[in-house]
C-alpha cells in the first residue's frame, strides 16, 4: 500500500504528533487509543483507492468498467445463442417435417427449431447462451413427442456460432481502439466497429476502394466468433444489414459493400522428434501433435504469417521428454508460410496433416 495510507504509516504519523513526554510504546494507552482510528482510516483509504481505480477505462473492472464505457458508446458484448442445423428423419430414414418450436436435447443442452431450411432440415437455436452451444454433433433426442420421428441429428459446424459474455480485457481494448481510431463518415474504423457489433461476427478486415481498385467498392472480410471462416448464413445476415435497399442500411450513401469471408489453407506439418533416453515416443507424440494444433488454431484472423521458428518452439516445449526436433517442414518447406490477405483471396490457416516420427 502506498506510503501514508497504510495502517502503519497512519499510526506513525499520529504518534509523531504526540509529545515525547507521553509513553508511545506498543501497548501503551495512547497507542491503544489511536489504533482503532488509524485502522478505520486505512480501510477508508483503501476503499478510496479502489474507487479511483474503477473510474478509468484502463483499470476499471466488471460493472464499474461497464459504467465507464457508457461515456464511449461501447457496450460489453453479451453471451449469444448458437444457431445449428438439425436434420430429422422418419423410421425409414426419409426426411421428416417437424413442427416449428420442437425441442431437442444433447449433452445437457437444448435446442428449439426456429425455421425450416427444406424438408427435414431446420435451423435450431440453442436455449442456453454461450460457446458450449457450438459444439454438439451427432444424434440428438427429442424432448417432446414428435409424431413419426425416427431419428434426428445435429450437424457439427454452427450456422451462426455463439460467444460467451465478453471479458474485461476484450471490451476494454475495443473501447480504447474506438477512441483512438475515431470512426466517422464511413471510414475503415466506422465499418469495422459497426460490423463487429453484429452478433456472430468475431473479426472484420475492411478493404477500401484504394485496395479493391473498383469505384465505391468496399469489401468486409469477416470471421465467426471463434475467428474461423464465416458460414453463408452469417455472411447473408451481415450483407442484408449493408443492403442499400434496406432503409436502415449501415452502408454510407454511395458505397457498394460486399461481405465475404476467408479461404481455408491447410497447414501440413512433418518432422522428427528426439526423446530422452528411457522415454516412450508413442507417449510424447500425441502431446507434440496437440501443441502443433494449438499453435495453428491460435493464429488470429488478421495474422499473415505461419512462423516456422514458433512452430519448432511449440514442439520443443510440448513436453520435457523432447530434447530435439529435426527435419520439420510446413507444407513441404522449412520456412515461414506467408498467407495471402487480399480482398478477393483472404487466407486463414487450418490444421492439415501432422506426421511425426522418432529420431533413431
Amino acid at each position: 500500500m502506498a506510503d501514508g495510507i497504510s495502517f502503519e504509516s497512519i499510526m506513525q504519523n499520529m504518534l509523531a504528533l504526540v509529545p515525547d513526554t507521553v509513553d508511545k510504546r506498543e501497548g501503551s494507552i495512547i497507542q491503544q487509543t489511536l489504533a482503532p482510528t488509524a485502522f478505520t482510516l486505512s480501510v477508508q483509504n483503501s476503499m478510496l483507492g479502489w474507487l479511483v481505480q474503477n473510474l478509468f477505462i484502463d483499470t476499471a473492472e466488471g460493472e464499474w468498467l461497464d459504467r465507464v464505457l457508457l461515456l464511449t458508446g461501447i457496450n460489453r458484448k453479451q453471451a449469444t445463442k448458437a444457431i445449428k442445423q438439425i436434420n430429422t428423419y422418419d423410421s425409414n430414414s426419409q426426411p421428416l417435417n417437424v413442427p416449428i418450436g420442437s425441442r431437442f436435447g444433447i449433452d445437457n443442452l437444448t435446442y428449439k427449431v426456429v425455421e425450416e431450411i427444406t424438408t427435414g432440415q431446420y435451423k435450431a437455436e440453442c436455449e442456453q447462451a454461450g460457446v458450449n452451444g457450438n459444439a454438439p454433433t451427432g444424434t440428438i433426442l427429442p424432448i417432446d413427442y414428435i409424431n413419426n420421428l425416427g431419428s434426428a441429428e445435429i450437424l457439427g459446424a454452427p450456422l451462426i456460432s455463439a460467444r460467451d459474455m465478453e471479458d474485461d480485457e476484450s471490451v476494454r481494448a475495443r473501447a480504447i481502439n474506438y477512441i483512438r481510431e475515431t470512426p466517422f463518415g464511413g471510414n475503415k474504423a466506422s465499418y469495422k466497429i459497426e460490423t463487429m457489433g453484429i452478433d456472430g461476427v468475431g473479426e472484420c478486415r475492411v478493404f477500401g476502394t484504394n485496395e479493391t481498385q473498383i469505384p465505391q467498392k468496399v469489401v468486409l472480410m469477416i470471421s465467426d466468433e471463434q475467428g474461423n471462416k464465416a458460414s453463408q448464413e452469417l455472411i447473408s445476415k451481415v450483407q442484408a444489414l449493408y443492403d442499400t435497399n434496406n432503409p436502415e442500411t449501415l452502408a454510407p450513401v454511395g458505397a457498394d459493400v460486399t461481405v465475404s469471408t476467408s479461404t481455408d489453407i491447410a497447414i501440413n506439418v512433418t518432422g522428427k522428434i528426439k526423446v530422452k533416453t528411457g522415454e516412450n515416443f508413442e507417449v510424447v507424440k500425441p502431446i507434440a501433435e496437440q501443441a502443433i494444433r494449438n499453435y495453428i488454431e491460435n493464429i488470429s484472423f488478421t495474422d499473415d504469417i505461419v512462423y516456422y521458428a514458433k512452430l519448432i518452439t511449440e514442439m520443443l516445449n510440448s513436453n520435457s521428454a523432447v530434447v530435439d526436433v529435426q527435419n520439420v517442414t510446413i507444407n513441404g518447406l522449412s520456412e515461414n508460410v506467408t498467407l495471402i490477405k487480399s480482398w478477393d483471396n483472404y487466407q486463414v490457416p487450418t490444421v492439415g496433416t501432422i506426421t511425426l516420427s522418432e529420431v533413431v
